[in-house]
């Protein structure tokens, strides 16, 4: 018998962090601030393609007043209120919220994601961790080719072959398991 779709989204989603795990140990090992460096400098070219680094760095520094400003109004209502308590300052000082803008958050991920790749792409374990990330993306793909029909299977390949795209590594074993039969 074939497996439930919540047994296969079960499955995708165990594979998926054994993924993650392997990625952060990989690169916990050989360089650990790879990922941060990558992102940074991604974001840093999305803006600038983006037309809006002008105003990113403009936005940066009335942040940064802002929460100059924040920090100095928190202390003083804490030395309010620890003078009127009998408390500490530090007892009296309250947590930072920070907000962003969604729209350009969102433009910005989305377009760091190809120097991201550029970037990872120039080093041997930059190109393993996009090798896994690219397994991870496709691992429901793959879970429900390995459980299967060979009709399905057979589709799949042809698919790949129209739009010219290389199975991943994962993939290719999926296609190559024996379809499950019914009883």
């Amino acid at each position: 018998m074939g497996l439930t779709v919540a047994e296969k989204e079960h499955w995708k989603e165990r594979i998926a962090k054994r993924i993650n795990h392997r990625i952060e140990t990989m690169v916990a090992k050989q360089d650990p601030t790879l990922l941060q460096r990558v992102e940074q400098i991604a974001r840093d070219r999305a803006y600038a393609s983006l037309g809006i680094d002008a105003q990113r760095k403009e936005l940066d520094a009335l942040q940064k007043q802002r929460e100059d400003i924040e920090k100095r109004e928190r202390r003083l209502r804490a030395e309010q209120r620890a003078v009127l308590r009998g408390t500490t300052v530090e007892e009296e000082l309250e947590q930072t919220y920070y907000r962003s803008d969604g729209v350009v958050e969102t433009a910005v991920s989305a377009r760091a994601k190809a120097p991201e790749a550029e970037i990872l792409a120039q080093s041997g374990l930059g190109k393993q961790v996009m090798a896994l990330r690219e397994e991870k993306d496709n691992l429901l793909d793959t879970v429900w080719l390995a459980t299967s029909s060979s009709q399905i299977k057979e589709l799949w390949e042809q698919v790949n072959a129209l739009l010219g795209v290389t199975p991943t590594a994962l993939e290719e074993r999926a296609l190559k398991i024996a379809p499950v039969q019914e009883p």
